[in-house]
C-alpha cells in the first residue's frame, strides 16, 4: 500500500511541477523577450495559433528540461523509489503526449480538451498537459466546449 501511495503522490507532485513550470516560467517569465523561457510563447504558441493547434516541431527544450528536472530530483530515488518512478513516468508521458497532441489536433480536441482550450481559447488558464488535476485544484481550468 505504501508503494501505491508514494507513486500516487509522485504523480500529483509531477502534475504540480508541470503546472508551475508552464504557468510561472513559460507564461510568466516567458513574456519577457530576453528570457530563456520566451521560446514557449514566441515559437510554440505562435505556431499552434497559426496552424489551428497543429505544431510539427518537436521542442528542442522540452526533453532536456524534463531530464534536467528528473536529475534534480534524483536523490529522492534513494529514499522513495516509487515516488521517483512516478516522476520519470510522468515526465515521459508529458513529452510523448504533448508532441502527440500537436501532431493530431482532432485527438487533442477530443481527449485533451483542457490543453486545446489553453491554446485555442485562453492561454492564461489550463496549464496542465497530461492531466488537468492541478488546474482543477487551483481553479485555473478553462472550461469550453466549442471547437473554435
Amino acid at each position: 500500500m505504501t508503494t501505491i501511495f508514494a507513486f500516487s503522490l509522485g504523480i500529483l507532485y509531477a502534475n504540480f511541477i508541470e503546472w508551475f513550470v508552464h504557468k510561472v516560467l513559460f507564461h510568466g517569465l516567458g513574456k519577457k523577450k530576453d528570457s530563456f523561457f520566451s521560446f514557449h510563447l514566441r515559437e510554440h504558441h505562435k505556431n499552434v495559433l497559426k496552424n489551428n493547434y497543429y505544431d510539427s516541431k518537436f521542442s528542442k527544450i522540452e526533453l532536456p528540461g524534463v531530464i534536467f528536472l528528473l536529475l534534480m530530483h534524483l536523490p529522492i530515488a534513494t529514499i522513495a523509489t516509487p515516488f521517483y518512478t512516478a516522476l520519470v513516468t510522468y515526465g515521459l508521458l508529458f513529452v510523448a503526449v504533448h508532441n502527440l497532441l500537436h501532431k493530431n489536433p482532432d485527438f487533442g480536441y477530443k481527449y485533451f480538451r483542457w490543453h486545446w482550450n489553453h491554446h485555442m481559447s485562453n492561454q492564461n488558464k489550463s496549464w496542465g498537459v497530461v492531466v488537468p488535476l492541478f488546474d482543477i485544484l487551483a481553479g485555473t481550468l478553462e472550461k469550453r466546449d466549442e471547437k473554435y
